[in-house]
């Protein structure tokens, strides 16, 4: 049964198309049950991040399957069938099945080697089972995936190093500060960039998080935002030695912090070691106030250098963890095959059990206990078991290596079998003859 994945991502379609089809956490289970009553869908799994919005199915009808999957998207979203096409990638079998491994391993993401994405495909697949939607293929295609992302991130350091100068940022000043956990930091400047580093010193377990602007207002708004505390301009300025690391990016034509404001923090401070991160174009900190005593001051081209540098080590990574995808996704192309030969497994060992039946009920075997012919029972079946070991071992390991259906037709013919029907009358019938 093919394994398809149809959708869309950062690299196909722009942010409003897939803000338009990101599915929120609270609809994913409405989604999959809209998608589970599509006729031609017979396993279905959903995965919307916010840069992505994908849908892996099993289905003996791709193009109807992936059709109607869309239409049912494109009721949910708002945005016409016509135009999502127009953004739609799709892969079929092992190119599904590589995508999903890449995509789980970061090797598709914006910022290569992310580790958030290996969780959500986690979460994907637990959900889609936990729905129903997802069925023996899928469950065991997302677990694999997971299982593939652990190895790239064990085996390799694809997910090490800095790779956003907001990161950069705080990764340098664990370095130097050590534990940020006893740290308290000041963010000058209320946009973007400075939210972005304020969030991952939060998260890196800052003490305090104080935010300054020139307009309390907006200060006021990132302080809530990043669960920190605001003040005035002048406050802030005033009370400099309070703080052990400074943000800032404001859109500033000339120095806010220079020399003299820093040396004289550093001389109530007693020269502990401050921490100066200058994310600002033009640059907002003096450099003059890096030549200061346990003063580390980084600019944009600091930080960026540092960036770029990791971004070149992730790519050569990304060689490594692809021989270990290319590893992962054959085993699972094996264990898809070693399907195709379970019903013929199934009716063999079916088919001699019928055997085995058939000669318990002639045996004259009423003069024994219940428990004797418990035994007898039970031997039969041991030396059954062992008798089709070989067979069923070699079969599975003919179907990983493709041939499994040659092998599967042979055995049928020769003992008659009906994969997926019960021995009924007829053969008790023929094993009595």
């Amino acid at each position: 049964m093919p394994i398809v994945v149809t959708g869309l991502s950062h690299r196909t379609a722009p942010v409003a198309i897939r803000d338009g089809v990101a599915v929120l956490p609270k609809a994913v289970e409405s989604v999959l049950h809209a998608l589970q009553k599509i006729p031609s869908v017979d396993e279905c799994a959903l995965l919307s991040t916010c840069n992505r919005t994908e849908i892996y199915l099993v289905t003996s009808k791709i193009d109807e399957a992936v059709s109607r999957v869309w239409e049912t998207v494109a009721q949910k979203s708002g945005i016409s069938s016509d135009e999502l096409r127009a953004h739609l990638f799709g892969y079929t079998d092992e190119e599904a099945l590589r995508h999903l491994f890449e995509v789980a391993s970061g090797l598709d993401s914006m910022v290569m080697g992310e580790p958030q994405i290996a969780g959500q495909v986690k979460d994907a697949g637990a959900f889609a089972l936990a729905s129903g939607s997802s069925k023996t293929v899928l469950n065991r295609l997302f677990r694999a995936a997971t299982e593939a992302s652990k190895r790239a991130r064990t085996e390799t350091e694809i997910g090490t190093g800095a790779v956003s100068v907001s990161f950069a940022a705080v990764e340098l000043a664990k370095k130097i500060l050590g534990n940020l956990e006893d740290q308290r930091a000041l963010v000058l400047g209320a946009g973007e960039m400075s939210e972005l580093t304020a969030l991952y010193l939060v998260e890196n377990g800052v003490k305090t998080l104080t935010v300054a602007s020139r307009t309390l207002a907006r200060a006021e708004d990132l302080a809530q935002r990043i669960r920190g505390r605001a003040v005035a301009w002048d406050a802030a300025m005033a009370n400099l030695d309070q703080v052990d690391v400074v943000i800032s990016s404001t859109s500033a034509e000339v120095y806010v912090l220079d020399r003299d404001a820093v040396a004289a923090a550093m001389y109530k401070r007693k020269n502990r070691s401050m921490f100066l991160i200058d994310i600002a174009m033009p640059r907002d900190i003096d450099p003059e106030a890096g030549k200061l005593y346990n003063v580390f001051l980084y600019d944009l081209d600091d930080l960026e250098s540092v960036v770029g540098a990791n971004l070149d080590k992730r790519k050569i990574e990304a060689e490594k963890v692809r021989v270990i995808l290319d590893q992962e996704v054959q085993a699972f192309i094996a264990w898809t095959h070693s399907l195709d030969v379970v019903p013929t497994i199934v009716a063999l060992r079916q088919h001699f059990q019928a055997f085995l039946d058939l000669e318990m009920d002639h045996a004259r075997l009423d003069d024994l206990t219940e428990e004797q012919r418990n035994e007898i029972a039970y031997l039969l079946r041991r030396f059954m078991n062992k008798l089709l070991h070989k067979p069923v071992t070699r079969l599975k390991e003919a179907a990983e290596a493709e041939d499994g259906i040659a092998y599967a037709n042979a055995l049928s013919f020769l003992f008659e079998l009906t994969p997926g029907q019960v021995p009924g009358e007829q053969e008790r019938e023929e094993v009595k003859s």
